[in-house]
């Protein structure tokens, strides 16, 4: 079994990526590995594009993840997304990457492409794409008489889903 000590977690400013945060906090947690957060400002726009957002999401994460017990380290860049992605995984030599996926479609998926896509091309460790229609992590799950029902999991998670006591 291959041993989890740094996770890199790329995000932007939409739900797939907060569901991929909420993932990725979880193993780092259960791993006890080191989380570094990437936000790429796409090269086709300003770095100030969004920057309040920005900031305030990074910080937001950051605090979780102190809160949580979990070292982090966010990181800001300015380029293509998908080559900065696969550029912060190689140097920092991650053994797991996160990324949320829009589940972009057709027309919308042919002109803006996908990065998920781009960056699985150039793996080279271990990548999950966590989509962003998918139930977050954060909820705890309802109790309906004495059975619970248990949360939505995507094939395949069950490998890396946390392994915590109680």
């Amino acid at each position: 079994m291959t041993t989890i000590k740094k996770v890199l977690c790329a995000i932007d400013l939409t739900k797939a990526s907060r569901n991929a945060f909420d993932r990725v906090l979880s193993i780092a947690r259960a791993s006890k590995a080191r989380l570094y957060i990437l936000h790429v400002v796409p090269a086709n726009y300003p770095f100030s594009w969004h920057q309040r957002e920005r900031l305030k999401l990074l910080t937001t994460l950051r605090e979780r993840a102190e809160r949580e017990g979990v070292p982090v380290r966010t990181v800001e860049q300015h380029g293509d997304p998908a080559r900065t992605i696969v550029l912060h995984a190689n140097a920092r030599k991650a053994d797991l990457v996160v990324i949320g996926s829009n589940r972009r479609r057709g027309w919308q998926r042919f002109r803006e492409g996908s990065v998920g896509e781009r960056v699985l091309r150039a793996a080279a460790w271990p990548l999950l794409i966590v989509p962003g229609d998918l139930p977050s992590r954060r909820r705890k799950p309802t109790i309906s008489g004495a059975a619970s029902r248990r949360p939505h999991r995507a094939p395949g998670a069950r490998a890396l889903e946390e392994r915590s006591p109680g």
